[in-house]
């Protein structure tokens, strides 16, 4: 419990009033023996005891009228979003509020989003909590500290919109503590609003331990106060599209858009396909879960670049109902293959370009010992020693600019029987299959293999915990590292299952830097502070900062899409947000829906009714014994009690 007046709570000594007044009028009388009433006293002891315990309920009712009327006046709080500190009232408050894709969930009752909400309860508080505090907004998307004046005025704010920039809490927590220390107060208060999405508060980011040491550094005590948007809806759906590829089909092309859509329900609904302004539509049976699914468009003579987006039918969030991709012109994809080995050189430069004519590849191999150009290239497999001097600064700039890098063992340290057991199917090279198939992984053998040192994340690990994939980007492009070799007595790589597909994404991957168009995360660096981008689309999208679209940079076509970690639904219990605070001071309050849960409540009511409650049992309890006794008893007694001291001309 807190109080919007918590001065008047240093009155509550006052309560002792009437115990005081009671001792006071106790001292009046002395006890005077005198052995004639002695008979008397003996026989109303039984009164006296009774008399006694009067005495004491009047006192305590007395004692409590006191404290309910102290706390009355003291205007008290109990629970909520705005109750847990309003009696000390900060100087300065940080909004932090949550704009990812996610927070646009609406409640299918109340049809607000959880932004909208969020927004609703802040400025509640705000007002709840009066003026004298400064107030000051950190998006997610921006992380730009933005004063306001008035608590009314924060939904009009641009900064408090709705954006496709996937969020960063522990960031967020870090913008709210440059502000502070660049603007240092006496008292400060961080609001945070979140769903608690766990891909946006990364729970085993770095980030998060140097938030919790500047918290511990601060001067000032700085409270938390976290907004739980937990409410989720069962209808909603998502698209993405996962790939976009042209192909040859005699003189004309054709162009193979995957997709996958997520969802929890069963449904069948239209599937809107919008090619460079001109729509069409192809009907969906929808199963449940996870669905991959292929859209074919005929692009006839085209060989330029061009642009597009799917589209689902509305829903209860529409950030994720659009899912936009841009593709290259018509271009001749190269890979080069640098290997020791020239076995393994041919079955590499096979799996970069396995259909040269239908897919526009071509791949050659050379020796290490060559001059190496890497102009117009996608890919480069190196199996050779690792690179130096200036070959190494060659292969460093190729992959800053976007290429990507392939690096296989020429030793074998290790021999046995390994299988991989455990890989990355979301995306990337060993992703599933357009059909929605895994990778035959598992049915690979591997007798050789070498140890990987490099840095970097995993993405495909054997069955003692060894990894046989890694990827390190760098720059726009990346390393990515094998530890077996496509040769039978190192594995059955060479069978091609997993090799080709494997190869053909990195090339893919690789080739985004080579055509005038390229698919991006909305939030991307190299478009985060450009001022050259220009909305390509009809969509509305104005600002590729922070809204999904198709741009126009120069003579380039630029997708942005929310970020795939954007579309998980995993959450942050409780125990884990306890762990990432760690003794950051903060206090939950979970809003589930329309009706607030969060918000706090004056109970200043039921004081006042508690105190006429213990004014009138004191009034009972002061009445004369005959009209105590007259009061107490059924309405027959009553009328002969009547009587009886009417007879008698008075009471006992």
């Amino acid at each position: 419990m807190s109080f919007l007046q918590p001065f008047i709570l240093w009155g509550l000594p006052l309560a002792l009033v009437p115990v005081i007044i009671h001792l006071f009028n106790r001292l009046r009388y002395r006890t005077v023996e005198w052995p004639t009433m002695m008979f008397l006293l003996t026989a109303s002891k039984h009164a006296s005891r009774q008399a006694r315990l009067r005495e004491l309920l009047i006192l305590a009712c007395r004692i409590l009228a006191v404290l309910a009327l102290i706390f009355f006046l003291s205007r008290p709080l109990v629970g909520g979003w705005l109750g847990w500190a309003a009696g000390n009232r900060a100087d300065t408050v940080i909004v932090l509020l949550d704009r990812s894709p996610s927070m646009e969930s609406a409640d299918p009752q109340t049809r607000l989003s959880k932004r909208t909400l969020a927004l609703r309860r802040l400025v509640e508080a705000a007002s709840e909590a009066g003026g004298g505090s400064r107030y000051v907004l950190i998006d997610s998307a921006t992380r730009q500290p933005q004063e306001f004046s008035s608590p009314a005025t924060l939904k009009d704010l641009s900064a408090a919109g709705p954006s496709d920039v996937v969020a960063d809490i522990p960031a967020l927590l870090g913008a709210a503590l440059d502000y502070l220390q660049s603007n240092p107060s006496d008292r400060a208060e961080i609001w945070l609003c979140s769903d608690l999405q766990r891909s946006n508060w990364q729970p085993d980011a770095p980030g998060w331990g140097t938030v919790r040491e500047r918290f511990k550094q601060q001067v000032q005590s700085t409270r938390v106060r976290l907004l739980a948007l937990t409410q989720d809806s069962q209808d909603n759906l998502t698209v993405r599209v996962t790939g976009v590829a042209r192909r040859r089909n005699g003189r004309s092309f054709e162009l193979q858009i995957t997709a996958e859509l997520t969802g929890l329900t069963e449904a069948t609904f239209p599937l809107t396909i919008v090619h460079e302004g001109a729509r069409s539509q192809m009907e969906v049976d929808f199963g449940g879960q996870t669905m991959t699914m292929q859209c074919r468009l005929d692009l006839g003579p085209q060989t330029t670049a061009g642009w597009g987006w799917l589209e689902l039918p509305p829903d209860t969030n529409p950030r994720d109902n659009q899912s936009f991709f841009v593709y290259p012109e018509d271009l001749r994809v190269k890979s080069l293959v640098v290997a020791d080995s020239e076995p393994a050189g041919r079955l590499l430069r096979i799996a970069a370009s396995p259909s040269p004519l239908l897919l526009n590849q071509e791949a050659v191999t050379q020796g290490a010992d060559s001059p190496l150009s890497l102009d117009n290239v996608a890919l480069l497999v190196w199996q050779s020693a690792a690179p130096s001097g200036t070959v190494e600064t060659v292969v460093r700039d190729f992959a800053a600019a976007g290429g990507n890098v392939l690096y296989l063992p020429t030793l074998t340290e290790e021999d046995g029987n390994f299988r991989v057991v455990t890989w990355h199917n979301s995306d990337g090279p060993l992703g599933k299959t357009q059909d929605g198939q895994d990778l035959p992984l598992p049915d690979v053998a591997f007798a050789k293999r070498t140890t990987i040192s490099s840095e970097g994340s995993v993405l495909a690990m054997f069955d003692d915990g060894k990894p046989f994939l890694t990827k390190q980007p760098f720059g726009r492009g990346a390393f990515y590292y094998c530890a077996s070799l496509p040769l039978p007595e190192w594995s059955s790589l060479g069978d091609g299952a997993v090799l080709v597909p494997m190869v053909q994404r990195m090339v893919q991957e690789g080739a985004r830097r080579l055509g005038h168009a390229v698919n991006a995360d909305v939030g991307d660096p190299q478009f985060l502070h450009a001022n050259n981008l220009a909305a390509a689309d009809a969509n509305g999208a104005v600002s590729a900062k922070i809204v999904a679209g198709v741009y126009q940079q120069d003579e380039k076509l630029v997708a942005l899409n929310r970020a795939v970690r954007e579309d998980e639904v995993g959450r942050l219990d409780e125990a884990g947000i306890n762990e990432v605070m760690g003794p950051i001071q903060y206090r939950m309050f979970e809003e589930k829906g329309g009706d607030s849960t969060a918000m706090p409540s004056e109970i200043w009511r039921w004081f006042l009714v508690a105190m006429l409650a213990f004014l009138t049992g004191e009034a009972i309890f002061m009445l004369p014994a005959a009209a105590s006794k007259r009061w107490n008893a059924p309405d027959g007694k009553r009328r002969a009690f009547d009587r009886e001291t009417s007879a008698t001309g008075g009471g006992a």
